[in-house]
């Protein structure tokens, strides 16, 4: 029963944790280190009240690792922002590989979605001096970047809806 109590609060805090990122690249385009930071260390106890054992809990570690290496890269090559960087790692650091290809198939479409998205905003505002919705479309703007952040923090939000799913199965 505590088990559970705690991997409640654990996915609560995650989940708060990839709504408030989300929200924050959004309106900022930015995404603070203190909370992908926190994100990423509340994994451990993610993993501890799933029952991971240290050989599962080291393949997510592996994950994280791969995924900040190519990530790097695509930093270095300027294709990807810093805080990116740091979310995509903590994103592969919770699915591992059970649940990587999911990931990374949800954040890279919805990541798509939002740069099709993003431009289309731009060309809205462009086109019509006082569109509907004005604000709205001044946050998605393809001017300020494109929000990936959103694009992971919806993967993450798949992730952890599969862990409930698992948690619900046993018991």
């Amino acid at each position: 029963m505590l088990a559970s109590l705690t991997l409640v609060l654990i996915l609560a805090a995650a989940l708060a944790l990839l709504l408030a990122l989300a929200s924050q690249d959004l309106r900022h385009r930015r995404l603070p280190n203190p909370w992908v930071g926190a994100y990423a260390l509340i994994f451990p106890f993610c993993a501890w009240a799933l029952g991971l054992g240290w050989t599962q809990t080291g393949w997510h570690v592996l994950a994280a690792l791969a995924a900040l290496l190519v990530t790097s890269a695509f930093f270095a090559l300027r294709w990807m922002g810093g805080g990116d960087v740091k979310l995509w790692s903590a994103l592969m650091l919770w699915a591992g590989p059970p649940l990587g290809l999911q990931a990374v198939l949800i954040a890279t479409m919805a990541g798509g979605l939002l740069g099709i998205l993003s431009w289309f905003a731009q060309w809205r505002l462009r086109r019509l001096p006082r569109p509907l919705f004005r604000r709205l479309w001044r946050l998605l703007t393809a001017e300020r970047g494109v929000p990936y952040g959103v694009g992971l923090a919806l993967a993450g939000m798949y992730v952890l809806y599969v862990y409930v799913l698992t948690t619900l199965r046993l018991h």
